[in-house]
């Protein structure tokens, strides 16, 4: 039986606008552990852009600014709840023996609200990055103490271990 472990979710860190300049240091403090750990790292878009929307090299790519490798996920979703707009994400997790998630970037349309309520959803834990996640408009998000609410943990970003 596989050891359970975690699995760092990063959505919409592509380009590098004002909004991830104020949680890059948070994301790539807890991206840096993944690595030392050798951990599971997914860089999701949710929802994505239309084809041909955004600019520059790093409006195609989940990842963006943040440094993907090459073994890490990097996943699109048509809507704003990534385990609803990509095909068997919850059950790839799970068949990577993940049973808790770590959420954190840029709140495109309540994507990390949703992705992390699905997430709850689909039996995983979920832990959002309080200093991790702040809206596309570059204002704070306004749901984390429902989330909290409904399950998930709240933990910033300098506290947050990832099990590998």
């Amino acid at each position: 039986m596989l050891e359970a472990m975690d699995a760092l979710m990063l959505m919409n860190t592509a380009g590098s606008g004002d909004a991830l300049s104020e949680i890059s240091a948070q994301l790539t403090e807890v991206l840096n552990r993944a690595r030392v750990a050798d951990g599971v790292v997914a860089y999701l878009r949710a929802p994505a852009p239309e084809a041909g929307a955004g600019s520059g090299a790093d409006a195609d790519s989940p990842a963006g600014g943040l440094g993907q490798t090459e073994d890490d996920l990097a996943l699109s979703s048509e809507v704003a709840d990534a385990f609803d707009g990509i095909d068997d994400l919850a059950a790839g997790l799970h068949d990577l023996a993940i049973d808790r998630l770590i959420i954190g970037g840029i709140d495109v349309d309540r994507s990390v609200y949703h992705t992390a309520m699905a997430g709850l959803a689909c039996n995983f834990d979920v832990v959002v990055l309080k200093d991790g996640v702040i809206a596309a408009d570059g204002q704070p998000v306004d749901w984390a103490d429902a989330a909290a609410g409904d399950g998930a943990v709240l933990s910033d970003a300098a506290q947050t271990w990832l099990r590998m």
